[in-house]
């Protein structure tokens, strides 16, 4: 079975500054998606499930927390919860990190 997790993984659209697609992301979009990319890739499931408490400019990145719900689902899916989760789509779109995983 192959699971790919995909969507943007920050949503923070009331502080953007819309201006182009290719525009460098805020600050705040950056500093979450590194955070969670070093998280899932260090298997770090304990901090990303206290994603609230542990994420840098998470009141920004996820003003909400259903928007990461599906990552939880993903990984939840996997056949193994122990293997760490690869990158399959990265970088930004109109600031917001299009980070997307595959887990198996």
């Amino acid at each position: 079975m192959l699971i790919i997790g995909s969507g943007f993984l920050t949503h923070g659209l009331p502080y953007l500054q819309m201006r182009s697609p290719d525009q460098p992301p805020p600050g705040w979009s950056a500093e979450f998606d590194a955070w969670a990319a070093q998280t899932l890739e260090g298997g770090r499931l304990d901090d990303l499930v206290d994603f609230t408490h542990r994420a840098p400019a998470v009141r920004y990145a996820h003003p909400t927390v259903e928007h990461l719900s599906p990552l939880f689902v993903t990984l939840g899916a996997a056949d193994d919860p122990e293997a760490a989760p690869e990158t399959v789509i990265d970088g930004y779109w109109f600031g917001l990190a299009k980070r997307s995983i595959q887990v198996a």
